[in-house]
């Protein structure tokens, strides 16, 4: 394994402050600038290795929404739901990207890492399988709604055409798709 590079050894703060700015469009050269004022000398070099690593990582997370995005605004999912399908996708990436190695190197699993990836790729087939439950239960009770406002509908309309409450009640329970309840007194 590579040692951690200059910039890797920076405080936490200072590895967050520079991705922060070179989120926002700053220069590798107003980052150094802002780094010398802090009293911290990184070689120019350093840094833009590192920033291309940020830079990387960024436009994998912006493909990785887009795409989520897309398969959100086809499938019409709630806010909630897409937050939660756009986490399954980050993950998934994640997961296949650390696999993949970087520059094309073998990835080596212990033990100890593979009981963790397998772990991890469980957890993450049960949050889809948790997400895909959630949907079609949102689904079906959409659709139990649409029913009833049918059948207030309908109902509405037989009762001003001159139906009795026996035609209203079979009416009703056909749209609903349940049984007919039967009028006890009438037997």
């Amino acid at each position: 394994m590579a040692r951690p590079s200059s910039i890797d050894q920076l405080p936490r703060d200072v590895r967050e402050l520079i991705g922060q700015l070179r989120m926002n469009g700053v220069t590798i050269d107003s980052i150094l600038d802002k780094l010398k004022e802090l009293d911290l000398d990184v070689s120019r070099s350093a840094l833009a290795r590192h920033t291309q690593k940020i830079d990387a990582i960024a436009e994998r997370v912006r493909e990785s929404r887009a795409a989520a995005d897309a398969i959100m605004d086809r499938l019409g999912a709630s806010t909630d739901n897409r937050q939660a399908r756009l986490n399954i996708e980050l993950m998934h990436a994640s997961l296949m990207s650390l696999l993949a190695g970087e520059d094309g190197d073998d990835v080596v699993l212990s033990a100890q890492d593979a009981m963790f990836l397998g772990r991890a790729l469980k957890d993450l087939a049960s949050a889809s399988k948790l997400d895909q439950d959630r949907e079609i239960r949102l689904r079906d009770e959409i659709a139990r709604q649409e029913r009833v406002k049918a059948a207030e509908k309908a109902e509405n309309v037989a009762r001003s055409n001159g139906m009795d409450a026996s035609q209203v009640a079979f009416l009703r329970a056909q749209i609903l798709g349940v049984p007919v309840e039967k009028d006890e007194g009438n037997d």
